[in-house]
């Protein structure tokens, strides 16, 4: 009996020490397994590969357009931060610039690195690297793009799309990191920036007190802007292109001049008029327009088709027209909305020099009143039209569009920002810069998740009974299992 005891003892200890021991094993491999894991998880270059933007606009993601410039880079592009990383790291807006910045390091190959300048550890930095003539108002916490010596200076207030509608102040909308950052990117690499020169002394609106986003987009997408330029003298050789913002007052004979001898040499305008509170013309404006075979009407646009009109019938909803400046938007997608609108004529000619282009249309349910007879009019009317002239000495084109107020910033703030896509993409086509486009900012509004009444049933059944059972048989399985071994 001792012997057949001792016997079956032996075979229990012999058959618990192999099941142990293969236990033990699974655990010690497990334990490893995850003891790995961990350390890769923790390096910082695969932590940022691995994470996923699950943000409805994909806010911390960049678009196609950043990363088919970041493939196309062949130069390192360093942005410098002038201020304490710690410090920048702990602000709300400073650690979402830095997100945004580690996939233009993963998206570039780390052709785009980012660095941080203390430079109160390091006063002399500005001066030495950066800026020796300090004329380029460089800062603690300014952020430079820098490619080789050609340096651009953004700002976080760059980064914020401001919203107009509140009586008292802007509020925050959106923000606008990636444009900003892209646009820098190709300032730096670029051979150089296009020039465009805002005019006044017509009546003209100033571009920073009333169209500030609008300024904001043209400086991001790569063009200089200059402001108050008079025609009184002849426009500067580096002017690439002119932009009149609504003038209520005709050009003088000596203006006309200068400004006909820019276009002669392949200089191009844009043109933005509005409704105008006196009867009186514009002769030596419309000369300027006869020229390239377009007209503009002193009257005012109503719209009676009920899909086309925003509230009342002068708040118009035109069909932007396919032609080479919408070619790289979607007009279908793209709406607009102008309110208290001109029309604009595209005069017949037999000029083969002249090629003319509508760009905005109303349908033919539109009337148009004329503000001095006020007489009436039926539509189609064409609410703003381009035009190219190829007789000069350089090819010129210009815009004219019978409103500003659709990219004024109140108004924007109170239906959409598309107009500042058509603005940019009318630069473009006048430079030729069909590669530049205009990256929409990402909104902050934050949208709760809608789930059906049918679907919060399911929800709770599968949290509340199905997962705590499966978890519970799994449980019972293993413990059956090792209870017959």
């Amino acid at each position: 009996m001792k012997k057949i005891m001792e016997k079956f003892k032996g075979k229990i200890n012999k058959k618990s020490l192999k099941y142990g021991s293969y236990s033990l094993a699974v655990t010690a491999v497990i334990i490893a397994i995850i003891v790995v894991l961990n350390a890769l998880l923790g390096l910082d270059v695969l932590r940022d590969r691995l994470r996923f933007d699950i943000t409805k606009n994909k806010r911390f993601s960049l678009s196609d357009t950043t990363i088919q410039i970041l493939n196309e880079l062949d130069k390192n592009i360093e942005v410098i931060i002038l201020t304490e990383e710690k410090y920048f790291r702990d602000d709300s807006m400073g650690s979402e610039i830095l997100e945004i910045l580690k996939q233009y390091n993963l998206k570039s190959g780390g052709k785009v690195t980012t660095r941080f300048v203390d430079v109160v550890k390091d006063p002399t930095f500005i001066t030495r690297e950066l800026d020796p003539n300090q004329v380029m108002g460089i800062q603690t916490d300014s952020i430079i793009v820098k490619c080789e010596n050609r340096i651009k200076v953004v700002s976080r207030n760059d980064m914020i799309e401001y919203d107009y509608y509140s009586y008292y102040y802007p509020t925050t909308a959106g923000m606008k990191i990636e444009q900003v950052f892209t646009s820098a990117i190709r300032n730096v690499t670029a051979e150089m920036s296009k020039k465009v020169y805002f005019v006044q002394g017509h009546g003209e609106k100033s571009v920073n007190s009333w169209y500030s986003e609008m300024k904001s987009a043209i400086v991001v997408n790569n063009y200089e802007i200059i402001e108050e330029l008079t025609l009184q003298e002849p426009v500067p050789d580096d002017a690439a292109i002119l932009f009149f913002l609504s003038p209520t007052d005709d050009l003088t004979v000596n203006e006309l001049e200068n400004l006909q001898a820019f276009l002669e040499k392949g200089g191009d305008a844009v043109f933005l008029f509005d409704v105008q509170k006196t009867t009186s013309k514009m002769p030596n404006f419309d000369s300027v327009f006869e020229r390239y075979s377009l007209s503009l009407n002193n009257d005012m646009v109503y719209e009676f088709n009920q899909t086309r009109y925003l509230g009342s019938f002068e708040n118009i909803i035109p069909k932007a027209v396919s032609n080479d400046v919408t070619r790289n938007l979607d007009p279908t997608s793209l709406t607009i909305y102008m309110t208290s609108c001109r029309s604009v004529n595209i005069l017949k000619t037999s000029q083969q020099w002249i090629k003319t282009y509508p760009l905005f249309m109303t349908t033919d349910m539109a009337e148009s009143v004329d503000s001095a007879t006020k007489q009436t009019a039926k539509g189609p009317f064409c609410l703003g039209a381009l035009s190219e002239y190829t007789a000069g000495l350089d090819e010129s084109r210009i815009a004219l569009i019978g409103n500003s107020l659709f990219v004024l910033d109140e108004w924007m703030s109170y239906t959409n920002y598309n107009g500042l896509r058509y603005i940019v993409s009318i630069l473009n086509w006048m430079q030729d810069e069909a590669d530049a486009v205009y990256i929409p900012s990402k909104s902050l509004t934050s949208e709760p998740i809608n789930m059906s009444e049918s679907t919060r049933f399911i929800a709770f059944i599968v949290l509340s009974f199905v997962l705590p059972l499966a978890i519970i048989g799994v449980g019972l399985f293993v413990w059956i299992r090792r209870k017959h071994l």
